[in-house]
Formats: C-alpha cells, structure tokens, sequence
C-alpha cells in the first residue's frame, strides 16, 4: 500500500502544474480528495487510511512523514503570506523519469488535480470542506469514506 501512496505522491508532485503550491496540507487534501472520488466511483478506498477530521479538516501526518522519509523527494519550509511557515514538497532534481499509476487511479488522480489545480489555497479548502464525508460529520470524528459514499449515493437515487 505504501508504494501505492507514494507513487502517487510523486506522480502529483510531477504532473501538478503550480509546483509552488505543493504544500503539506495541499499535497495531504489532495490525497483525501482521490480517497473520496476512489469511495464513490469503486466503493473502496485508494489508501487504508482512516481520515480524521479535525480543525485543519481531513488531515493524517502519516503522508507528510512518507514524503519526508524518501529520498526522491525534496522538502523546502518557506513562509506563507500571513508569515507562518509553510512545506513545500518537490521531487529531487535527479528524478526524471515518468511516474506510472494503473489506468484506474491515473483517471482519479488526473481528476482531482484537473479538479483543484485552478483553484487558490481558500477555493481548495472550501471543495475540501464541501465534500459530503465533512458536511455530514462531527469535527474530531473519524471519516469512513467508503460508508459516506454509500450515503451519498443512496440520497441521491432518493431524489
């Protein structure tokens, strides 16, 4: 699973178009994002992840560490606009070859980076924060994303 996840860190790092806005939180969103299109197009998660969403919304470390821990990728702390400091994640320079998903998760990926890549930090968090799994859930709570698109779909053939 972890090669998984990692190769898809990387192909977003590679095709994403605004590398300077590869963040933790991004690159983290970015991977609940496929999680939750995985739930409703294959009722079954991209990651074993169990997300949990807190203040900053669905977020797990577990990917930051991944990212930090491999060598092919590159971690830079900068400063955001408000003067906080800010990750920005990157592959190394030496990594140049293609980043290979399985068609099925090439479609998700592509999706939600088609999805996001026009939109600044503040647009982002909000399609992060309109996602069913979030509106329907209690802040610190767990996200079974599976379950909530079984939910979903299930309004939406109610209608």
């Amino acid at each position: 699973m972890e090669n998984v996840i990692m190769n898809v860190i990387k192909y977003i790092l590679q095709v994403y178009p605004y590398k300077d806005e590869l963040s933790a939180s991004r690159l983290t969103k970015m991977l609940y994002l496929t999680d939750w299109k995985s739930a409703l197009e294959y009722d079954s998660q991209l990651t074993d992840t169990i997300w949990h969403f807190h203040h900053y919304g669905p977020y797990v470390d577990d990917f930051v560490k991944m990212a930090k821990d491999d060598s092919e990728i590159q971690v830079t702390t900068t400063t955001t606009m408000f003067g906080g400091n800010k990750q920005l994640f990157e592959l190394s320079r030496g990594v140049t070859r293609p980043i290979e998903l399985n068609p099925e998760l090439k479609h998700i990926v592509d999706f939600v980076i088609e999805a996001t890549k026009d939109k600044n930090y503040e647009e982002f968090i909000k399609l992060v924060y309109s996602t069913y799994p979030v509106i329907s859930s209690s802040k610190y709570s767990n996200l079974d994303l599976v379950q909530k698109a079984r939910e979903y779909k299930a309004h939406l053939v109610a209608q």
